[in-house]
């Protein structure tokens, strides 16, 4: 029924990627409490695999709540300015689906793919402060859970793609 051209690939993950951070950064600007709905949902540490994995200036968060709550209560005010969006599809097809039986949007909304993210950040100072710049670097995954981001729901609603990774650095 459906294949996906390299060009297909291009456009859906270039699209994702530019939606996303344009959300990302809006929420981390002023919208904090929406932070976590970015997340793909905590997994149980008993399996071996502890997702979402998420590096804040080298420290490990334990999960997106954390992080959300350390926006929330102890960073200052910040404006993120993104300069640069660079994205490559990671895994064309993360769940094993037979391409001859489902729709070519199916396929659009089965990658992974990471996008790196460098710009500037202004700490405290709302107008006149420095900018200080900034390097996050992201693995998304498509939300095929009714969790966390709200699903998509019927009508496409909520998040198509959730931060898997992050590797979040202030540079000095």
């Amino acid at each position: 029924m459906g294949t996906l051209t390299e060009t297909d690939r291009t456009r859906v993950s270039t699209t994702a990627a530019e939606s996303f951070v344009n959300d990302f950064y809006t929420s981390l600007n002023g919208s904090r409490g929406q932070i976590a709905s970015f997340y793909v949902p905590s997994n149980d540490p008993s399996t071996g695999r502890v997702l979402p994995h998420i590096s804040f200036n080298g420290e490990q968060l334990q999960d997106a709540n954390v992080l959300q709550d350390r926006f929330q209560k102890q960073m200052p005010w910040t404006h993120f300015e993104p300069q640069s969006v660079n994205v490559h599809v990671l895994n064309p097809s993360v769940n094993p689906i037979d391409s001859s039986k489902v729709s070519k949007r199916e396929l659009e909304q089965n990658m992974s793919f990471t996008v790196q993210v460098s710009g500037y950040v202004r700490l405290v100072e709302r107008r006149d402060g420095p900018m200080r710049g900034f390097s996050d670097n992201f693995v998304l995954v498509p939300n095929q859970e009714e969790v966390g981001g709200r699903g998509t729901g019927k009508q496409g609603e909520g998040r198509k793609w959730l931060i898997q990774s992050q590797n979040l650095r202030f540079v000095v």
